[in-house]
C-alpha cells in the first residue's frame, strides 16, 4: 500500500539540493512524496521530479513567539487536511514547530537534525531557548535521526531525547553518478585549492583566507578559489568588505555562485572546508566523489568523511596555522600521490555514504510503518 509522506524544510532549494536524489529513490519504491517548504526558484525543479509542493511561510531567523505559534497551527491545519502517514522534519523550525503541529494533528513524525549549527556552537540565551524547545517538541516525535554520531551524543548528554529515539543516518546520500570524476581542462601548472560554501565565519572563511595569504606570500604557484554566496542572512555572515579586501590583494579568487558546482570542482586540485561544525558536509561528499583530496577540520560532520593521510588531511578548527600546515603537506605530495588520495575518497563515499545506503534506510523505515499499520 502506497504511503503518503511529507518532507518539510525551511527552504525549497535545501530540499532539492540535499535530498532530490533521495526523493526519487522513495518514489521509485512506490510511495508518494509531498514537500512542504517556502516556495522559491527550486520549487519547479522539485515539481519536475513528480513532487507536490505545499507553500508555507517560515521565517528561519525570526524569533517572534507569536509568529512561531501561528506556524505550529499552520502545520496542524496542513497535516489535518492532508492526512500524511508520516512526516520528516529537517532544520530547526520545521523540527520544533512541525513536530508540534504533527502531534496536534495525530500524525507520526521523524525529526532529522541536519546539523546543530549556531545554537549549539555558541552558549547564550538563544541557544538555551533552542535546546529547551527541542527537548519539549521531540517528546512528540517517533524518532530523531542524526547525520553524525557526535550530534547524537550531545542530544543524549543534554537529555534532550532518550536513547531509544536516536538513530544515526549515513549522511544524506551522495549520488555517485551525478558527482563523478571529470577531466580537468586547466593546464597552467598551478595547484588550486577550492573552498565552497556560504560566506560564514562558522564555515572557516577567516581561517581559509588567512592560510591562503600565508602560503601565497611564499609560493606564487598556488591559487585559492572561493565559491559561495556573500551577504547571507545569518548571525555569522562574513561582511562583503572582508572578502573584497583579500580579492583586491590577489590572495583569493572569488568565483561568485553557480548552479553547476561540479564544473568548478573538476578544475581544482584540492578541496578545503575548515568548518567549525557540520551535520554531515554535503560539499565534502561531492568533492570526494569527484576524486578530489579533501582538507577539513577535525570536527563532527567533517572528520567522518576524511581518513587522515588516506583521502585528505584534518586540521584544528579555528586555527589558520593548522590549516596552513595541512595545505603544505598537500603541496609536497607527488601527482601520483594526489591521484591516489582522490581515488580513495570516492571509494569511501561509495562504501559508506552513497545515496543507495541512505535511500535503503528510509525505504526500510517506511516498510516497517506499512507492516505495523497493516498488521
Amino acid at each position: 500500500m502506497t504511503k503518503r509522506i511529507a518532507m518539510v524544510v525551511n527552504e525549497a532549494w535545501n530540499m532539492y539540493n540535499f535530498r532530490g536524489g533521495l526523493i526519487k529513490k522513495i518514489m521509485e519504491a512506490g510511495d508518494e512524496v509531498t514537500v512542504i517548504a517556502p516556495k522559491d526558484e527550486f520549487t519547479k525543479k522539485l515539481e519536475d521530479l513528480g513532487v507536490r509542493v505545499i507553500d508555507i511561510h517560515i521565517n528561519s531567523k525570526g524569533i517572534n513567539p507569536v509568529e512561531d505559534i501561528k506556524l505550529i497551527f499552520e502545520f496542524r491545519r496542513i497535516y489535518k487536511r492532508e492526512k500524511f502517514d508520516v512526516t520528516f522534519h529537517y532544520t530547526i523550525k520545521p523540527i520544533i514547530y512541525g513536530t508540534l503541529g504533527a502531534a496536534l494533528a495525530g500524525v507520526k513524525s521523524v525529526g532529522v537534525t541536519t546539523g546543530l549549527g549556531y545554537a549549539f556552537i555558541n552558549e547564550n540565551i538563544v541557544s538555551k531557548i533552542v535546546k529547551y524547545l527541542y527537548k519539549f517538541s521531540l517528546l512528540f516525535t517517533k524518532d530523531v535521526w542524526f547525520l553524525n554520531n557526535q550530534d547524537k551524543i550531545i542530544f543524549l548528554e543534554k537529555k534532550i531525547i532518550p536513547e531509544k529515539k536516536a538513530f544515526v543516518l549515513p549522511g544524506e546520500g551522495i549520488d555517485l553518478e551525478e558527482f563523478k570524476p571529470l577531466v580537468k581542462t586547466r593546464a597552467d601548472g598551478k595547484t588550486v585549492f577550492l573552498m565552497v560554501g556560504r560566506a560564514l565565519w562558522d564555515k572557516g572563511v577567516r581561517e581559509y583566507f588567512e592560510a591562503a595569504k600565508d602560503i601565497k606570500d611564499r609560493n606564487k604557484d598556488v591559487e585559492f578559489w572561493f565559491l559561495g554566496k556573500i551577504g547571507v542572512p545569518n548571525p555569522t555572515a562574513v561582511p562583503k568588505e572582508f572578502v573584497e579586501e583579500y580579492v583586491k590583494n590577489g590572495v583569493i579568487n572569488y568565483l561568485g555562485t553557480t548552479d553547476d558546482v561540479a564544473q568548478i570542482v573538476k578544475e581544482a586540485d584540492c578541496f578545503v572546508l575548515p568548518s567549525y561544525r557540520e551535520g554531515i558536509s554535503r560539499v565534502i561528499m561531492e568533492a570526494a566523489s569527484m576524486e578530489k583530496p579533501v582538507l577539513a577540520t577535525d570536527v563532527p560532520g567533517c572528520s567522518e568523511l576524511v581518513d587522515a593521510g588516506i583521502n585528505g588531511f584534518l586540521c584544528e578548527a579555528k586555527n589558520s596555522r593548522s590549516l596552513t600546515e595541512v595545505m603544505e603537506k598537500f603541496l609536497v605530495l607527488t601527482e601520483s600521490e594526489r591521484l591516489e588520495m582522490g581515488r580513495a575518497g570516492r571509494v569511501k563515499m561509495r562504501e559508506e555514504f552513497s545515496l543507495k545506503k541512505v535511500g535503503d534506510t528510509y525505504i526500510e523505515f517506511l516498510k516497517n510503518i506499512k507492516k505495523r499499520s497493516e498488521g
